[in-house]
């Protein structure tokens, strides 16, 4: 009797230590079943993990600065999470279906948005960069409605969707676009017929509207910090391995360009190395130059020490300031400051119609003499505005390519993508959607492939390991603790493999 008494309590006893120690190996794509839900599991195992970049370009005492978002996090607890956007603000409570939403967090109103997920209920977007992050994730079939001018649209099959299938609605009045009490009246109506939609709303959205999710990835510091906001999107779906996993294998694509660049360049003198001069004109205001005091000021200054190169920046004694805070240079000023730049990089829809009104000026410039300048048409009329943001890796191939420092021995070499020389290049049209193959599959970027000139390590060389430690733990201990048991006990354990 005490024997069996013994082996009743060790089963109950082992059997508890196993109920507790199950683990969930993967984000669930599903609800919690009824009557499934268990307090203290980790119902979400793979978890945002933000890129911590540290450019290599950077001198040696600035090599270990951390580039990571500023904007973004996303908190975890067991069965739901946090998102906060610390530029709008605001957080969203993200809990797992199946399971009560924490009545605390809920109770305290200071979250803008309550959801169960994974999603279900749709997604808005209002903003052409908002689409590749979703597409690349292999959500396109999620997206219901675009609040906007659907001309600006360049995805094909996002097209296809709105034009062919009519599965996408737009949210957009024609005939008043810029009427902003029309646009209102229209969510509000496209709403009330899908009361549990979400609308991503850009840095100028009122963050507070109902059913809004603020999206201020353009406010972060790097091109890196920048694309780690997939992560907003693959949260509501349970999708952070698989956000994790695109963020690292496009960074590592980047730091490649770079890596690429700096053992190109590294003999170079600094005054032979490739100046670029950045500038746009505006009718009625004239020349805009770019503004470079630091790498990280913005996307194009961090291109250009990317790839190794010089770019022309602005002098604060030069120019005149608009009502807005910006500036603009006159024809003498733009003529002085950029006529010797290697390459003159204009960023703009209309290079033609300004070469034909300032044929006189740009003909004293060295780049245009030398037909080394670029507009950024190359992947179509507005794709550049759409996309990228998602495909800072092949802007970095492209901006190498460029200035002359890419792998030359790379093969298939690179083919510039996004910066289109304005004297030889074409500006496609948007391409065909492969239907149905395409439809709703993930989007791969054209051109991301970087061959290293020489091989890198690093500290995350060979991937992470510390989390496949501890998921494997669990069976390990039960696997030795059975070495120690009389074999009638065996059976309370079941399958130990």
């Amino acid at each position: 009797m005490k024997i069996f008494s013994f082996v009743v309590s060790a089963c109950t006893l082992t059997s508890l230590v196993a109920a507790q120690t199950t683990v969930i190996t993967q984000n669930l794509q599903s609800c919690i079943g009824d009557g499934q839900f268990q307090l203290g599991i980790d119902y979400f195992p793979n978890k945002f993990t933000p890129r911590k970049y540290s450019p290599i370009f950077l001198p040696e005492n600035q090599a270990n600065l951390d580039m990571t978002t500023d904007l973004l996090e996303i908190e975890y607890f067991d069965y739901y999470k946090i998102v906060t956007n610390k530029y709008h603000n605001k957080t969203y409570l993200l809990y797992q279906c199946g399971a009560t939403p924490p009545m605390e967090e809920v109770l305290s109103g200071r979250h803008q948005l309550v959801l169960p997920i994974p999603h279900k209920g749709g997604l808005a977007i209002t903003e052409t960069p908002q689409i590749p992050p979703l597409e690349l994730l292999g959500l396109r079939q999620e997206i219901i409605a675009y609040i906007g001018d659907p001309q600006y649209v360049s995805s094909p099959c996002l097209n296809y969707a709105i034009d062919e299938l009519g599965s996408v609605e737009v949210v957009f009045d024609p005939e008043d676009p810029w009427n902003s009490e029309r646009n209102q009246e229209l969510t509000d109506e496209f709403l009330s017929r899908h009361p549990e939609a979400i609308i991503f709303g850009g840095i100028f959205a009122n963050a507070s509207a109902d059913r809004i999710m603020g999206v201020a990835e353009t406010q972060e510091r790097t091109n890196v910090a920048t694309f780690d906001w997939i992560s907003l999107y693959a949260a509501l779906f349970n999708l952070e391995e698989r956000s994790n996993e695109i963020a690292k294998e496009t960074e590592e694509r980047y730091q490649c360009s770079s890596a690429n660049a700096r053992s190109l360049s590294s003999d170079m003198e600094e005054d032979d190395r490739p100046v670029i001069f950045w500038a746009d004109f505006f009718e009625g205001y004239n020349w805009s130059v770019a503004e470079c005091p630091t790498w990280d000021h913005t996307y194009y200054c961090e291109y250009a020490s990317h790839c190794g190169a010089h770019i022309i920046s602005r002098p604060e004694d030069i120019g005149t300031q608009d009502e807005y805070g910006y500036w603009y240079l006159n024809d003498d000023e733009v003529l002085k400051l950029g006529k010797d730049a290697d390459i003159f990089v204009f960023p703009s829809l209309f290079w033609d119609t300004v070469y034909e009104q300032k044929r006189d000026i740009l003909d004293q410039f060295k780049a245009v003499q030398n037909k080394r300048v670029y507009d950024t048409q190359g992947g179509g009329p507005n794709a550049w505005y759409e996309q990228r943001l998602a495909e800072y890796d092949v802007v970095g191939n492209d901006f190498c390519a460029m200035v002359g420092l890419s792998n030359p021995h790379q093969n298939p070499p690179h083919t510039i993508k996004w910066l289109r020389n304005v004297f030889t290049g074409t500006v496609p049209e948007n391409g065909a959607c492969n239907v149905p193959e395409n439809l709703d599959d993930q989007y791969v970027p054209v051109g991301a492939f970087c061959a290293p000139l020489e091989q890198l390590g690093g500290p995350n060389e060979g991937g992470d390991t510390e989390g496949s430690e501890t998921s494997s733990s669990a069976p390990a201990t039960f696997a030795g603790l059975a070495l120690f048991l009389p074999f009638f006990m065996l059976p309370c354990f079941g399958n130990l493999d």
